[in-house]
């Protein structure tokens, strides 16, 4: 099998599993129970030298690729900074989708999950975030101190955090699904459930964008800009 053929298997196995997961819950049940809802699915798997990462969910969310990503084989790829280094990139060094008017980006007070599927050898960086510490409305965000992975979920009267409990910077494939309900947030680790808190969380709608691999503004000394360094085999959000 060419390289090609296996992450696009892959990929569609990820898409095959949650269908399976709602037709299961579903005959559990008895109850015909909707799959949630695809809002942006960044695959990721532009060509060299692309410039505009494209959204598969159907609703045409695309972002721009920053100068120092590095598409091809199915992943982009983040340079290394070091976070001492007291420099802003900017925007060259992140995938950013803009905000949108109808909210479908943003939590809400919906059932929201953020699913990233990466791999890096180092210690730190934001991952994927929509939202800094004090934005208004709130933030979601996964980062990786000391390569153990967490997920955040902020609202305007509460937050609720959770832990991989494990570090996860060995080089190797991991895919993070961090869930969010009104009520709890767990963490997902290769669809194992690793953390859960119980902790409720009022609607989360900011006006900024989702960036993957670090913080949107920054500069370097007194804003951290926290750049991931290693691959990102894609981005996925789903609400519902």
């Amino acid at each position: 099998m060419s390289r090609w053929r296996g992450v696009v298997g892959r990929k569609r196995w990820g898409v095959a599993v949650a269908a399976m997961s709602a037709l299961w819950s579903a005959a559990v049940t008895g109850v015909a129970q909707a799959a949630p809802a695809d809002t942006l699915y960044l695959r990721l798997d532009e060509a060299r030298g692309a410039s505009v990462a494209v959204d598969s969910s159907g609703r045409l969310h695309h972002g721009s690729i920053g100068a120092h990503v590095v598409m091809g084989g199915g992943r982009g790829l983040f340079d290394y900074h070091a976070p001492d280094a007291g420099v802003s990139y900017g925007s060259a060094h992140l995938v950013m989708v803009p905000d949108t008017s109808d909210a479908s980006l943003d939590p809400g007070s919906s059932n929201f999950s953020l699913e990233v599927r990466y791999r890096t050898t180092h210690r730190f960086g934001n991952i994927v975030q929509k939202g800094q510490n004090t934005a208004s409305g709130g933030q979601v965000k996964i980062e990786n101190p000391n390569g153990i992975p967490t997920c955040l979920f902020k609202s305007p009267t509460g937050q609720a955090g959770v832990s991989a409990g494990m570090a996860l910077n060995d080089g190797n494939w991991h895919t993070l699904r961090c869930v969010r309900t009104p009520t709890n947030v767990s963490m997902y680790v290769d669809g194992v459930r690793r953390g859960s808190t119980s902790k409720p969380t009022s609607p989360i709608d900011n006006a900024s964008p989702w960036t993957i691999g670090g913080k949107p503004t920054c500069n370097g000394t007194t804003i951290t800009c926290d750049y991931f360094a290693g691959s990102i085999d894609y981005v996925r959000l789903q609400k519902g």
